[in-house]
C-alpha cells in the first residue's frame, strides 16, 4: 500500500463525497480541520469519479434490478418490473431515527481531540486502485489521560470518527509529580524515539509537533522532550504515549526496594 500527504494530492480519480461530506459527531475544532482539508482537496482540482445512474435520485425515483421504479421506501422492483414495495426503507428508516435520537441524547465527552494527521492511502486492488483516507488522532482530559488512535474511511470525517473511537480505546493514565513527571523516560514506536525528561516548574512544554500535542492533551505542565529517529507525526505520537505509560511513581519503586519513599530519597 502507498501513501500520500494530502497536501501533494495529484489529479487521480476520487470519490465525489469527499469534498461534500457533512460534518457530524466531532468537535468544533475537529470540524474545522476537515472543511479545511476538504477545501484543499476542491483546491487542487482532482477529477471526480462519474456519477452512478441513481446518484442524485430519490430512492423511490431510483431503477430496480428489472428496470421498474424502486418503492418510497426504497424496496426492490416489483413483479414484472413495475414500482417496488414501500416495505423496502422501513427498517432503514427506523435505523436512522435511532441514531438521531442517540446523538441527542449522547453526552458531551470529557475529552479533547485534535487531527494530527490525514493521508490519503491507495490501495492496488483487483480491477484498479481503491483510494482512502487515513486520519490519525489524539484525545486527551489534560488531567492524566491520553490516547492515540487511527481510522481509515473513504471520507475524511467517517476516517476521523473512526479514529477518535480507536483512541478511546487505547487510552492511559499519566503517573504526575505536581506538573511535572516522576523520572527521564524513553518511548519507541516503529523508527521514532522521543526522551521525555522532567523540568523545573514554570518551565512549561518544550516540545514540538505531536510530541507538544500529547504532552498538552495529557496535562502535563512542565516537561523537555527531544524527539529522535523519524518524523512520522503517527509514530511520535505513539512513542510519547508509550513513554508516558512507562513511567513510575516513587511509591512502586520503593515497594519493589523493601524500602519506604522517605529511605530511598535519603
Amino acid at each position: 500500500m502507498s501513501e500520500e500527504n494530502i497536501q501533494n494530492n495529484e489529479p487521480e480519480i476520487i470519490a465525489e463525497e469527499v469534498a461534500n461530506v457533512e460534518v457530524e459527531g466531532v468537535s468544533e475544532e475537529t470540524a474545522a480541520v476537515v472543511e479545511e482539508i476538504q477545501a484543499k482537496v476542491e483546491a487542487d482540482g482532482i477529477a471526480r469519479a462519474p456519477k452512478a445512474a441513481n446518484a442524485n435520485k430519490r430512492p423511490d425515483q431510483q431503477r430496480g434490478p428489472g428496470g421498474g421504479n424502486r418503492g418510497p421506501g426504497g424496496g426492490a422492483r416489483g413483479a414484472g418490473g413495475g414500482r417496488g414495495g414501500q416495505q423496502g426503507g422501513g427498517h432503514g428508516g427506523k435505523g436512522r431515527r435511532r441514531n438521531e435520537e442517540r446523538s441527542r441524547t449522547e453526552e458531551p465527552s470529557e475529552y479533547t481531540e485534535k487531527v494530527v494527521q490525514v493521508r490519503r492511502v491507495t490501495k492496488v486492488v483487483k480491477g484498479g486502485k481503491k483510494m482512502s483516507f487515513r486520519a490519525a488522532v489524539v484525545i486527551g482530559n489534560e488531567k492524566g489521560k491520553v490516547g492515540v488512535g487511527v481510522g481509515k474511511a473513504a471520507e475524511v470525517v467517517t476516517a476521523i470518527k473512526k479514529a477518535i473511537s480507536d483512541a478511546r480505546k487505547n487510552v492511559v493514565e499519566v503517573t504526575t509529580v505536581k506538573t511535572t513527571i516522576s523520572h527521564t523516560v524513553f518511548g519507541v514506536a516503529g523508527g521514532s524515539k522521543i526522551l521525555l525528561k522532567p523540568a523545573a516548574e514554570g518551565t512549561g512544554i518544550i516540545a514540538g509537533g505531536t510530541a507538544r500535542i500529547v504532552l498538552e492533551l495529557a496535562g502535563v505542565g512542565d516537561i523537555l522532550a527531544k524527539s529522535q529517529g523519524s518524523k512520522s507525526p503517527l509514530n511520535v505520537a505513539r512513542a510519547t504515549v508509550r513513554g508516558l505509560k512507562s513511567l513510575r511513581t516513587f511509591q512502586e519503586v520503593a515497594r519493589e526496594r523493601g524500602l519506604s519513599v522517605r529511605e530511598m530519597l535519603n
